[in-house]
Formats: C-alpha cells, sequence, structure tokens
C-alpha cells in the first residue's frame, strides 16, 4: 500500500468513524489487563490534514522515504502480523498512517457489543482527581508514580495476575497508566498553553518535540504540569455525553496563582 492509497482510505475510515465507539472502547477497557490505541488514534485525526506524499528527497524514489507531512513513509513496509498485539493488546501508540488505518478500520468494523461498567467510570474519576489535585509542579511522571497508590493500579495489578502473568505485571501497569494520560494528552484534556496539538492545531506526532531528550513520553502530555490542571472544554467534547460523568467538580484544586511558564 502507497502513502496516498493509505491517506485515501484513512479518512474514508475516519469519515464514517462514531466518535462515541472511540470513547466508549477507551472507558470499557479502564478495568481491563488490555487496551487499545483507538481514541489516541482518531484524537490525533481531528487537525490531521489530508494531504499526498511529498518528500524533500527529491532525487530518490525509495519505499522508506519520508512524507515531510506526516513522517509516513512512501510505501508500507511494517509487519502487518504484529498489528492487533500491538494496539489491541499493548495500546502501543500509532502515528503513521498505515497504522492507524489499521486502527480505525478494525474499530469501525467491531461487531462486539463495547460494554463500560461502574468501575470503569469509578477509575476515570479517580484517575482524572489525580490530575486536578496534583501540585502546582509536578509532572506528568509525578502522576504516574502517585497512581501506584490508587484503587486503580492495584485492580490492574490483580487482573493481569488472574491473567496469568505472574513476572513484569508491574511494569505492564505501569506502561498502561502512561498509554491512559498519554491519550489525553492527544485528546486536549491534558495540555500547557504552549502545546496544545493536536486537539487545537496540528502537529505531526511522529516528530513532536520532547521534554527533555530521554523522555519516552508522547506529546504534550509530556509537558504537562499540576498548573496546566485538566482542559474541560476538551474533556466535554470528548466524554461530556456520558451521565455518569455529569456531576464531576470542575474547580481546580489548587487554585493559588499560576507559575508564569
Amino acid at each position: 500500500m502507497t502513502h496516498d492509497e493509505a491517506m485515501n482510505r484513512l479518512f474514508s475510515e475516519y469519515e464514517i468513524a462514531d466518535q462515541k465507539r472511540y470513547t466508549d472502547f477507551f472507558l470499557s477497557q479502564l478495568s481491563d489487563s488490555n487496551w487499545n490505541s483507538g481514541l489516541y488514534v482518531y484524537a490525533a485525526m481531528k487537525t490531521f490534514p489530508k494531504h499526498v506524499f511529498s518528500s524533500e528527497e527529491t532525487h530518490t524514489n525509495r519505499r522508506t522515504d519520508p512524507c515531510h507531512i506526516c513522517s509516513s513513509y512512501r510505501e508500507n513496509i511494517n509487519d502487518e502480523s504484529k498489528y492487533h498485539t500491538c494496539f489491541f493488546v499493548a495500546g502501543l501508540k500509532a502515528n503513521d498512517i498505515y497504522k492507524r488505518f489499521y486502527v480505525l478500520n478494525h474499530i469501525n468494523n467491531f461487531d462486539n457489543a463495547i460494554c463500560i461498567n461502574d468501575y470503569d467510570f469509578t477509575m476515570f474519576r479517580e484517575i482524572l482527581l489525580f490530575l486536578q489535585e496534583a501540585e502546582l509542579e509536578a509532572t506528568i511522571r509525578d502522576i504516574q508514580k502517585l497512581m501506584k497508590k490508587s484503587n486503580f493500579y492495584k485492580h490492574l495489578l490483580d487482573r493481569m495476575k488472574s491473567n496469568g502473568m505472574t513476572k513484569g505485571a508491574s511494569s505492564v501497569a505501569n506502561e498502561k497508566i502512561q498509554f491512559i494520560l498519554e491519550a489525553l494528552g492527544v485528546c486536549g484534556v491534558l495540555h500547557t498553553e504552549n502545546q496544545k496539538a493536536p486537539f487545537y492545531e496540528y502537529i505531526n506526532l511522529a516528530v513532536a518535540p520532547r521534554s527533555s531528550r530521554n523522555s519516552d513520553w508522547a506529546y504534550p502530555v509530556d509537558f504537562w504540569r499540576g498548573q496546566h490542571g485538566i482542559d474541560w472544554d476538551a474533556f466535554d467534547y470528548w466524554f461530556g455525553g456520558y451521565k455518569e460523568l455529569k456531576d464531576l467538580n470542575k474547580q481546580r484544586a489548587h487554585p493559588e496563582t499560576l507559575i508564569e511558564e
């Protein structure tokens, strides 16, 4: 599949996608040991521009020439046999158009009922409370560490161990917390004043800046601090339709003067 073929297929899937299906999937897996990339991908498409392949490598015609707009290769060279595990079990980030097409196509054609239980909403509310109560200078890594004391984290470990994961459960649980927070960043729920993409404007997530050279966190949540709080407008865009979340207290837990960036 070429870049332009994938681009057309990707937008065909995006145009028929039901936003609630993606938020339902996100919420329904909070109490599950698996994680999928659906909402991350769907949210990243909000400001993603439809375009034809454009390369700065004008004198080559290699399959691996990257598009300078989205960084996807001229042709797909990925091993698609690994896609399901990567994006529907491990929940890895999908930042090229071939992977995004796979994720959207899979979820758009998912026939089974998506069931969100009360515990999913309880877990989501707990995550939001950690973010609301964060100290002003707390980083997203601090939030991840604090959440190791949460009922959410304990539940994840129990689910993983009950599924036979005797080794590495703690590491996988930490990764899931990271993927959840990164998805909220791409949704625009967690961002800074200077890093508002991709909810408010386009950015190429494949080459987006990092807060430090060694950071393995995705943009924009990598730059988030407790002082930035939650963008409730973006939150309502995605989750405002759930009656179970209507009574959230949206006031800042720390109303002190914000630190200048």
